[in-house]
């Protein structure tokens, strides 16, 4: 009796062995895997390690340290992110600067989601726009401001010519929901606004309409912007621009083409030849002259886009303006010796030019009943071979100016068609 409980005593023990050997086996093993994946990215001796960060800001990423050698393989392919596109697999990440291409989640502390339109209706409507999107997109940012998109609270602005993705609370989402939708309101594709353009020399051609001018409030941004802006009863704008094509000194910008969709944006350019000069030289032997001379360029041009757009209601339009303009008004020079085997005493001309140019850019709004005049002031102007910015649709401008840079008064009338 005694011996048959030993007995049973040492099986007893050697099960209870088994099952434990059995468990640290199972769970070694696990241990094991985890070492191994946790090290992968070591194995080296110089790779970094991911740390784990509890940071809410980030959604809970994993940052991986900054990395130092420049030698070192590709840290996506380390980490086995196998499934990755071949760009994001060529990223080898900064020097310096712990990073993260897993994150989580963005911030969402002010209530920020996402929201993806469908602005292709608008994009099939003008083929002939490059990126029909920015017309959309400049829209937004001239009303929320550039910085507004790059500070607190986070969000997101962008697009393609199909889709604009938006991030950010519901306030911002209803504003941007509204300006969508008034680009591609199907029901207001057939109406049309005319748009025409001067440019004169002398600011006095409102001396003759000041009766008829009731100032209106404009919104601009850019450097040198002095811009005014009327209101003025539809029926007496075309005496207006009849006056104003009698002078001798005015330069018509849109005579061929000043018919624009509601939504479209149309633009109007010109350049002249391109300004060459020699801005230093500097002897060398190895050339005929002796010298060899730092040749520069400028383009000179002008440029102007409108884009005019109804309200949901159609009570109100309003208009955006952007002229940008880029002119030599002249050269200074100065003589500079250059000692040469041939010209031991040569004086040569080194030429550097004075610029002006102006970026301006603004709004209007503009009630159904009225038709609307915006003077940009007087800014920098120049003449020369007409382009058009929408494909061919402006023809060469009569009553050129010459290549000469000068300033000259702009002009902008606007007015519902339909």
């Amino acid at each position: 009796m005694l011996d048959f409980q030993k007995h049973a005593a040492f099986r007893s023990v050697c099960a209870v062995g088994c099952w434990i050997a059995v468990f640290w086996l199972v769970f070694g093993f696990f241990d094991l895997v985890s070492c191994f994946g946790q090290d992968a990215t070591s194995s080296d001796g110089n790779s970094s390690e991911f740390v784990e960060q509890n940071d809410e800001d980030l959604g809970g990423a994993i940052w991986r340290e900054p990395n130092v050698d420049s030698n070192n393989e590709n840290p996506l392919r380390d980490a086995g992110a196998r499934e990755l596109s071949n760009a994001r697999e060529d990223f080898v990440g900064p020097k310096t600067t712990r990073y993260s291409y897993e994150l989580s989640r963005l911030p969402d502390g002010a209530g920020q989601f996402w929201i993806v339109y469908d602005i292709s209706p608008y994009s099939r409507r003008f083929p002939n726009l490059k990126e029909p999107q920015n017309s959309i997109v400049n829209w937004i940012l001239f009303d929320s401001g550039k910085d507004f998109w790059r500070k607190e609270p986070f969000g997101v602005l962008s697009a393609t010519s199909e889709r604009l993705y938006v991030y950010h609370n519901a306030k911002i989402q209803r504003y941007v929901s509204n300006i969508v939708d008034r680009f591609i309101d199907p029901t207001k594709r057939d109406v049309s606004f005319s748009v025409k353009v001067y440019a004169v020399q002398n600011p006095d051609w409102r001396v003759r309409e000041a009766r008829d001018l009731a100032p209106a409030s404009v919104t601009i941004e850019g450097n040198g912007a002095d811009v005014q802006a009327w209101t003025v009863d539809r029926e007496k704008l075309p005496k207006i621009i009849a006056d104003l094509e009698r002078r001798q000194d005015r330069v018509v910008l849109t005579d061929s083409q000043n018919v624009v969709p509601n939504g479209g944006t149309f633009g109007w350019g010109s350049s002249a030849p391109k300004k060459t000069f020699s801005r230093d030289f500097r002897a060398d032997s190895s050339v005929p002259a002796g010298y060899a001379s730092d040749v520069s360029s400028i383009d000179e041009g002008r440029r102007i886009e409108t884009t005019p757009l109804l309200s949901i209601g159609g009570e109100v339009f309003e208009l955006s303006f952007r002229y940008q303009a880029t002119v030599v008004e002249r050269m200074k020079t100065f003589s500079m010796r250059v000692s040469t085997e041939s010209s031991p005493r040569a004086q040569l001309t080194v030429e550097r030019p004075e610029i002006a140019s102006c970026d301006i850019s603004g709004k209007i709004s503009v009630p159904r009943s009225k038709a609307a005049i915006i003077d940009l002031g007087m800014v920098p102007f120049v003449g020369g071979k007409k382009e058009s910015e929408n494909g061919g649709l402006v023809e060469s401008v009569s009553n050129i100016v010459s290549s000469k840079s000068a300033f000259y008064d702009v002009v902008i009338f606007v007015d519902r068609l339909n």
